[in-house]
């Protein structure tokens, strides 16, 4: 079933967001639709510009991964949605504290010793770490044999260079590269190009269609999809809450 963009329009202009109904998903229509699945109050004040940003950039490459049913874009949305914060970066902050340092990063393998987390990561009362700190961090977390492994970061810095951007948080030199060669785009020279949304957008639609991500969409199996995203199972029950509100809207 091809999504129904008029209907989809209509409701979204039911619920609060000052859009047209013309039955073309624009910039102003992906940006409510985005807002929705990130749980945001309807109104204007919703439609942030990054969000619009987001959306141009959606309605030019989503066709070319066939991210063309509803079901389809429910997921792909969903996950995007907390990769991103809520559609409101497209590049990872290593803010985090020293319980979330090792929360996130240290399951099967210890990729921060708890000693660097505790040195590096944010106290209570700290302002926001200084990218100097969030650098070190990323070279730990993305480096090493894990980064080498698992990322292809063999390099001194690659952690950092390529710490996650776009939509769906590309991270590693390994998958930077894919995206080059598929595209062209050099964000091996470049890597901030994927902090851009229409790159961005762009690298998420290329790994979702390199990863065969529709299928399991099609399957409507959330754990399946957040295996193929994140690699693991991070902020599931945030994925999983996002994806019932895309699919409230959009099914």
């Amino acid at each position: 079933m091809a999504i129904d963009a008029t209907r989809l329009q209509q409701r979204l202009k039911a619920r609060g967001f000052p859009i047209g109904v013309d039955g073309d998903l624009g910039p102003a229509s992906y940006a409510a639709l985005l807002a929705v699945v990130a749980g945001a109050r309807p109104g204007a004040a919703a439609l942030t510009i990054l969000r619009r940003d987001i959306g141009a950039a959606l309605a030019r490459h989503l066709p070319a991964a066939a991210i063309d049913r509803p079901l389809r874009l429910a997921h792909f949305l969903a996950q995007a949605n907390v990769e991103t914060g809520g559609f409101r970066t497209l590049v990872e902050s290593l803010n985090y504290t020293p319980e979330a340092l090792v929360s996130l990063f240290n399951g099967k393998s210890v990729r921060i010793p708890p000693a660097d987390a505790q040195r590096l990561g944010r106290k209570a009362g700290e302002a926001a770490l200084n990218l100097a700190r969030q650098e070190e961090i990323a070279n730990l977390v993305y480096g090493g044999a894990f980064g080498r492994r698992q990322l292809g970061n063999d390099q001194t810095g690659d952690g950092w260079r390529f710490r996650g951007r776009g939509i769906k948080q590309t991270t590693g030199r390994s998958n930077y590269s894919a995206f080059r060669d598929v595209t062209g785009l050099d964000v091996i020279d470049d890597p901030d190009l994927l902090g851009n949304p229409d790159t961005g957008v762009r690298a998420g639609c290329v790994f979702w269609d390199r990863k065969n991500c529709n299928a399991i969409a099609d399957r409507d199996d959330v754990r399946e999809v957040t295996l193929r995203v994140n690699g693991g199972l991070n902020g599931l029950a945030d994925r999983s809450a996002a994806l019932d509100r895309a699919r409230a809207i959009l099914l």
